[in-house]
C-alpha cells in the first residue's frame, strides 16, 4: 500500500545559505535516486512509496547528511490510509 512522506531537512549548523542548500540539494539526490514518485516543494519534499521503501529512503538521507553536517533537524512525516495515499491525489486539484 502507497502512502506519502513529507521530508524537511533543517541544517543547524551550516555556513550561510549557499550551505544550507547545498545541503537541502544532497538530501534531495538521494530521494531522486531512490527511483520512489517525489515532488519537491519550498519547505519540503513529498515522496510516494510503500513504508518499507520510505524508511529505507529516510536511512540513506541519515547516512548521506549526517557526514556533511555538524548539526541538523530531519523532519519526517507520514499520510497513511487503509486504501493508500498518493501525491497526484492530494494535489490534482490544484494543478
Amino acid at each position: 500500500m502507497k502512502i506519502t512522506c513529507s521530508i524537511r531537512l533543517l541544517p543547524l549548523k551550516a555556513e550561510g545559505k549557499d550551505e544550507i542548500y547545498r545541503l537541502v540539494d544532497e538530501a534531495i539526490s538521494v530521494i531522486a535516486n531512490s527511483g520512489l514518485k517525489y515532488l519537491v516543494g519550498p519547505s519540503e519534499t513529498t515522496v510516494e512509496g510503500e513504508f518499507p521503501q520510505l524508511l529505507e529512503l529516510i536511512q540513506q538521507i541519515y547516512k548521506k547528511i549526517t557526514p556533511l553536517c555538524d548539526r541538523y533537524v530531519l523532519e519526517v512525516a507520514f499520510d497513511c490510509a487503509k486504501n493508500g495515499v498518493s501525491i497526484d491525489e492530494k494535489t490534482t486539484k490544484y494543478r
